[in-house]
């Protein structure tokens, strides 16, 4: 068995994992666009989480079609701006405690 490999994978599935909330978060602070989103993301995770391209819209999408967060056209650009809707946001404040008890638990399994 290739350690590194499988190390490489199960990286790629909790990144993969925190990916919507960590897009809501960086929703929380300002509505923006895709490109602004992830570029947010990169330098707040110091490079660690990097959602490219074409695979930051289904997220995006499947947060919209949840009623987390709203895209608008501006003008007659097909670019959108992305921010939380109000159920989001409460979404988010429960969110964040739910995630921060399971980071503490993980923290404390990998502490053992």
């Amino acid at each position: 068995m290739d350690l590194e490999k499988e190390q490489q994978k199960f990286e790629i599935e909790f990144k993969k994992g925190f990916s919507k909330p960590l897009l809501l978060f960086a929703l929380a602070e300002t509505p923006d666009y895709p490109f602004q989103i992830s570029k947010t993301l990169r330098e707040k995770t110091k490079e660690k989480i990097k959602i490219e391209g074409s695979n930051i819209y289904p997220i995006l999408k499947n947060l919209e079609e949840n009623g987390l967060i709203r895209g608008v056209k501006e003008g007659d650009s097909r670019k959108r701006i992305y921010s939380l809707t109000g159920d989001g946001k409460k979404f988010l404040v429960s969110l964040q405690q739910s995630m921060k008890e399971f980071i503490d638990i993980i923290q404390e399994m990998i502490d053992t």
